[in-house]
């Protein structure tokens, strides 16, 4: 859902790049202000009701943030977002959606605004910290480090790789192997843990019976995810498998 509206954003961006030119105190990803790279990052809160997935898009960064209702619904907010002048808080733009979600058919049940704002920092342990400034939705949550890998979709060979879900500090990965027209022949489940300190998810399970092995997965200079497996590593290709 969020890349529907990437335009919607990316055109608030440049209204709001226009009123602060002048100003010169709002700073743009990644190019002048690498400082805000250690937020381009997946978060999570309250065991993983709670999401946030940062990432780099139309020379700004954008955010969407996900709380978990039950019963197939979500609520959303999504920011475009910039550095502040003396690099200490990620700011919106005044043209932040907040909306809820059915997870079932992607469809908008309910629209609540469309002029939020929000600031994010980051606290002494390297925690993320969202203070929402229209109706202080984020107030006392805590985001840890989870990873890009969420949500990602990558190929070794005919196996495709999918970071399926993060619970309670565990990654959930769906393994698929893909025959002749994309049928898919087996499925197999891997369970991994990320590392924030090394930027890695070590997984363990088992893609043909009885054969269990453990995967370091990483990413390289171009962040493509590299699988590493006793000691031999094997750059992945994104895949684009939709199911």
């Amino acid at each position: 859902m969020k890349k529907l509206f990437a335009l919607l954003l990316a055109l608030c961006l440049l209204a709001a790049t226009a009123a602060l030119a002048e100003e010169d105190d709002f700073g743009y990803y990644p190019d002048d202000h690498p400082e805000c790279k250690p937020y381009v990052n997946n978060w999570a809160a309250e065991k993983g009701d709670w999401r946030i997935e940062m990432y780099g898009e139309d020379g700004s960064v954008k955010s969407y943030i996900v709380h978990q209702l039950g019963d197939d619904k979500e609520d959303i907010w999504e920011y475009a977002l910039a550095m502040n002048a003396d690099n200490t808080a990620m700011t919106s733009t005044p043209f932040g959606l907040h909306y809820k979600q059915d997870t079932e058919t992607g469809d908008w049940d309910v629209t609540y605004y469309e002029d939020g704002e929000a600031s994010f920092t980051l606290d002494e342990n390297g925690h993320l910290l969202w203070a929402d400034l229209k109706e202080d939705a984020g107030k006392g949550l805590v985001f840890e480090k989870i990873g890009n890998f969420f949500g990602g979709r990558w190929m070794k060979g005919n196996t495709e790789v999918v970071f399926s879900g993060w619970r309670d500090g565990v990654y959930e990965i769906r393994c698929l192997t893909y025959g002749a027209d994309d049928q898919v022949l087996s499925e197999a489940a891997m369970k991994g843990v990320y590392d924030p300190e090394t930027d890695t998810l070590t997984a363990e399970g088992a893609l043909e019976a009885d054969k269990p092995i453990t995967v370091v997965f990483s990413y390289d200079e171009m962040n493509n995810v590299v699988w590493t497996e006793n000691g031999e590593s094997f750059t992945m290709e994104y895949s684009y498998h939709v199911e």
